[in-house]
């Protein structure tokens, strides 16, 4: 075996420390970037414009970066276990070589069929929007080759568990991101917004080579074969299916609502932006370790470890999930009203957004698990199976949309999301315990039980103090805070006390491990 076949770097406890602050410090700031967007522009026909160019790219974008990065880090731990560290940054190399001249050809080709791509879009859209909409996309393709190359240097320096490198990279681009929007404001209109995105992309960029280059890696373009290339494109091939088809979804998302009341595009888009910045807080940093424990264990042919990873994990997120989840769907108007209700954006807007954040949010509730469980199979160089399920999963999505979006307007298009991406949850988890002779989920039955029991306390306590003390968005943003706070915390309470009685050992080690952190940094 070859030598620094392990990676190295920081102990799993200080890791997810770090990501977890850098993943909540990114939030902040993205969380400020958005208010600051929200503030400016407000909910309008521009603004809907920016979320039809958005999706092309950003599509492009992950069909090249998440595809491959998906498949990049089993594949790459088996190149570290062959070949070492040398002969795996010439993979890297070569893996950046082919990406880069695959997304600059796309990039070529979105930016002569702009107009059609946005009319597909937004079909019911204005020749004012789609005029805008043409032209903010052309800004944002540069976006599409930061984005792969990005991704690539990312997945370098987690395998060498630098993860605070790797949490500053995130951090730095928002940063100036922010900083771009917060100087210029709206003296270029909302041609900023992309720009500021762009500035962004290309601090990540240069912020990634450089802490890659200490690491190791030597810039070394290469298009000579490779056996670990061929893998990785095999794996990566059926996920670029998968990802085509979960970007349908969205599309489809787009289209309709642009046949609802003005601003309903960006009512999707904004739903949707809460939602992942949610996703960075409370689930990535655990995503990320699970990730590399999961293609460890694989490589080393440790299937029992694997299971047991899995299992741990599973818990770990359903405790960290369901009541985010939860909150989200009870609390989606106030909390969008305090957040965001200044400047250009009104009480209706709050109304509007948080009417598709509420049946967004249960969304959440599955989200990990059905991650977690896709990692699995990407570790065991599976990713058909997953894309598969996740290609069907899209299909009954778009129907149930053209059912949903009548009753419920923007709210039905969130709604088949979330029921759709459950079931698609539910059915990956039967195929894994299939594929493998079984996984395990009984050992866990219990304590899910123990979670899903609190989490219904916590809804309960919180719709209780909704019911005696109602909000309106009219009301001052003292007493809107006042009231999300006491809100989630009525619910939270209740639902960390039943954790305790019920002695839930998922609450009980995080609690054991947060003492033992406390105790560390305690002086002598």
């Amino acid at each position: 075996m070859a030598e620094n076949a392990r990676p190295a770097g920081n102990s799993k406890l200080m890791g997810l420390s770090v990501l977890s602050v850098s993943s909540v410090a990114g939030a902040l700031l993205t969380y400020f970037r958005f208010a600051q967007i929200t503030f400016i522009f407000g909910a309008d026909w521009q603004t809907d414009a920016l979320a039809v160019a958005m999706v092309f790219p950003f599509l492009v974008r992950e069909v090249v970066a998440h595809s491959f990065g998906s498949a990049f880090i089993p594949i790459y731990s088996r190149v570290m276990e062959k070949r070492g560290h040398e002969g795996a940054v010439v993979f890297v190399n070569k893996t950046i070589s082919w990406l880069i001249l695959v997304s600059t050809s796309l990039v070529a080709v979105l930016w002569f069929i702009s107009g059609s791509l946005v009319r597909i879009v937004s079909p019911n859209g204005s020749p004012e929007l789609l005029l805008l909409a043409s032209n903010l996309l052309k800004i944002l393709l540069p976006m599409v080759i930061l984005g792969t190359t990005n991704g690539i240097l990312s997945n370098f320096i987690k395998y060498e568990r630098r993860f605070i490198a790797l949490a500053l990279s995130g951090i730095l681009g928002l940063a100036l991101s922010l900083a771009v929007l917060l100087v210029v404001r709206d003296s270029m209109g909302i041609m900023i917004l992309p720009l500021s995105m762009l500035a962004g992309g290309l601090v990540t960029f240069v912020f990634l080579l450089i802490q890659s280059f200490r690491s190791g890696f030597k810039i070394q373009p290469s298009f000579s074969s490779d056996p670990f290339m061929v893998q990785l494109a095999r794996m990566a091939v059926p996920v670029v299916g998968g990802t085509l088809a979960g970007f349908f979804a969205p599309i489809a998302d787009k289209m309709l609502a642009s046949f609802l009341p003005e601003s309903s595009v960006t009512a999707i888009d904004y739903a949707n932006r809460i939602k992942n910045i949610v996703l960075a807080v409370v689930f990535y940093p655990f995503l990320t370790f699970a990730d590399l424990s999961f293609s460890a264990e694989a490589a080393k042919g440790k299937t029992d470890e694997l299971l047991s990873i899995l299992r741990k994990n599973i818990n770990t997120t359903s405790m960290v999930m369901f009541p985010t989840a939860a909150l989200l769907t009870i609390l989606a108007v106030p909390a969008v009203s305090v957040l965001f209700q200044r400047g250009n954006f009104s009480g209706e807007d709050s109304r509007y957004i948080g009417y598709a954040l509420a049946f967004y949010a249960p969304w959440l509730a599955q989200f990990g698990i059905g991650s977690l469980i896709s990692r699995v199979f990407y570790a065991q160089k599976d990713s058909a199976t997953p894309v598969t399920i996740g290609i069907f999963g899209i299909i009954a999505n778009v129907l149930l949309n053209l059912i949903l979006v009548g009753p419920l307007g923007i709210g039905g298009l969130a709604l088949a999301t979330t029921v759709t991406s459950t079931a698609k949850t539910v059915y990956l988890i039967w195929s894994l315990s299939r594929k493998m002779g079984g996984i395990g989920l009984r050992l866990i039955v219990r304590e899910q039980l123990k979670i899903l029991s609190a989490n219904l306390l916590l809804i309960a306590g919180s719709l209780l103090m909704i019911h005696f003390w109602s909000f309106s968005t009219d009301a001052s943003l003292s007493t809107r805070f006042v009231q999300l706070v006491s809100y989630a915390g009525s619910g939270i309470l209740l639902m960390l006390v039943v954790l305790h009685i019920s002695g839930s050992r998922t609450f009980s080690g995080a609690l054991s491990q947060i003492k033992e952190k406390i105790k560390e940094r305690i002086p002598r």
